[in-house]
């Protein structure tokens, strides 16, 4: 008995090599079988519905993989602690969507399509395909049929199967990429940046075609989702145009880094020699290898989630683009002039996405004793010290404590109030967030404009700006002591104190798992003496 069993374990484990090792062929057919009975309405629905999407768990062969230096580079344990995956947990996202839908429950739809679109795509997609009305809260809930799809965020089939028919143009902007919704599995195309070399693997694990498609390597793939323009509502509540909520592929394109330098350059980090997959043993090595990292700049949330690793990546990425340093200090008499620098290496404006993200100067100078003198950008809780109500201008010369340089995009309605309300949003009054080098502010598109009294500011550029600060130390004895940080900060105290205003379950978990994290990152600091 025993050797039978072991003699049918060794024939289906060869059956199973011989399948792994076909080359690339159509997908045998169907075997012939009896004509099924006649099927009722309601089954004959249910069997025209397509399976679209598998989900990460699927993709476990990208797992356990190593580079040529034995660094561990699988694809599922990095993209698992990026906001890719956390697209729809995200706490943030969850707590704004309910704060909106709570502000205009008769525009649900417009807020569920829109919000849904992009974090939570293969939910959506599959949805509409299904005649299924997208709804961000059923969705979360266990219970959805979309639930599993829902929860994954943006995930593996979802970015390798956009078809580059629309791309850099934009209907492609707001999440309209393109899925193929028509194809069944195992004919559906999967696109990867490398030229397939077993393709019977794939098909019979997750029912996909690999297919070589370059276009998962631009810029504009990722220009689908992070180009974002949201309606805005007029004081009667109907919709009066769109508001450019989101524009760092638009950024990009008017910078130095394009077209050589796409997203995926450096928010997916390349390494060399990686074997893609675990099934079959035997493929090749491959270079370059993009790992699955996405790191951006969103530290606290991904503190909140718990992803330490990702968290990270994250404030990795930021020190090793982002730099403020002291680059000229003195004295004159009774007053100190400090001039800081601001340097923004991304491909993007400096902070980029969302516009309750923001950054700013924490200035001190103490005096030969160590007592504090001058402070410019304390950090109180969540607020920043001195920061002027409804927004913080713009400075190119601060001489008091009261002022601070923030760097940051300020909304406003119609008859332009400040707001947090995204559906309010029709333009910015302040937009002072640091652009790419290469960026002319002077020939900017209004989408991407630099707003508020920095288009004034001569060394406000592509890549940089400098702060001069003038302190009296009348009174004081030297030397001094000036140092300097820069911050950067997710949720911005002007967005905390809106969402604290609205009373939803998602708002008041958000709340409370914020109080409980650093309100700020420092990036990056400098020191300097003056005699």
């Amino acid at each position: 008995m025993k050797k039978l069993l072991v003699f049918a374990v060794l024939i289906a484990l060869a059956i199973f090599i011989s399948g792994c090792q076909q080359p690339a062929e159509k997908s045998a057919e169907p075997e012939k079988t009896k004509t099924a009975p006649e099927k009722t309405p309601t089954e004959a629905v249910k069997a025209e519905k397509i399976e679209l999407f598998a989900q990460s768990a699927s993709c476990f062969c990208h797992s356990d993989l190593r580079d040529r230096n034995g660094t561990d580079v699988s694809i599922l344990r990095e993209w698992g602690q990026s906001m890719m995956s956390f697209a729809s947990k995200d706490p943030y996202w969850r707590a704004k969507v309910s704060s909106e839908l709570a502000k205009f429950p008769e525009l649900a739809e417009v807020i569920n399509e829109k919000c849904a679109r992009c974090h939570m795509p293969m939910a959506s997609v599959q949805a509409h395909a299904d005649g299924i009305e997208v709804n961000v809260k059923s969705f979360l809930n266990a219970d959805s049929r979309m639930h599993s799809l829902a929860i994954e965020g943006v995930s593996c089939t979802l970015c390798h199967q956009i078809l580059p028919d629309n791309f850099g143009e934009k209907e492609s902007f707001s999440g309209k990429y393109k899925i193929d919704t028509k194809t069944r599995k195992p004919d559906r195309i999967i696109f990867g940046p490398f030229d397939p070399v077993r393709v019977r693997p794939m098909i019979n694990s997750v029912g996909y075609i690999p297919q070589l498609g370059r276009h998962i390597e631009k810029a504009e793939l990722c220009a689908t989702c992070h180009t974002l323009y949201t309606p805005f509502l007029d004081d009667d509540g109907k919709v009066a145009g769109e508001f450019p909520e989101q524009t760092p592929y638009l950024e990009w394109l008017n910078s130095k880094y394009s077209p050589d330098t796409p997203c995926q350059k450096c928010h997916m980090p390349q390494t060399d020699g990686v074997r893609i997959s675990s099934m079959p043993p035997n493929l090749p090595e491959r270079s370059p290898f993009f790992r699955h990292v996405f790191a951006g700049a969103n530290v606290q949330m991904l503190d909140m989630l718990g992803a330490q690793n990702g968290a990270d990546k994250a404030g990795e990425m930021l020190r090793s683009h982002i730099n403020v340093k002291i680059v000229s200090a003195s004295r004159d008499g009774d007053e100190l002039k400090v001039d800081v620098k601001v340097e923004n290496g991304a491909g993007h404006k400096f902070p980029t996405g969302f516009p309750s993200r923001r950054a700013w100067i924490h200035l001190v100078v103490t005096d030969g004793e160590g007592n504090i003198i001058f402070e410019s950008g304390k950090l109180e809780g969540s607020r920043i010290a001195g920061e002027s109500e409804p927004y913080e201008p713009h400075h190119d010369i601060i001489t008091s404590e009261d002022d601070v340089q923030i760097y940051e995009a300020v909304m406003v309605d119609v008859n332009g109030k400040v707001t947090s309300t995204l559906l309010r949003a029709a333009d910015y009054i302040k937009d002072n967030r640091i652009p790419p080098k290469g960026f002319d502010v002077a020939k900017a598109i209004p989408d991407i404009a630099v707003k508020g009294k920095a288009s004034e500011d001569s060394d406000f550029t592509g890549g940089e700006d400098t702060v001069s600060y003038i302190i009296n130390v009348a009174g004081y004895k030297g030397p001094f002591e000036v140092k300097v940080e820069l911050l950067y900060q997710s949720v911005s105290y002007r967005f905390l104190k809106d969402l604290e205003s609205m009373d939803t379950p998602e708002v008041n978990e958000f709340l409370d798992g914020f109080s409980r994290i650093s309100p700020a990152t420092v990036i990056a600091s400098d020191i300097t003496t003056i005699s």
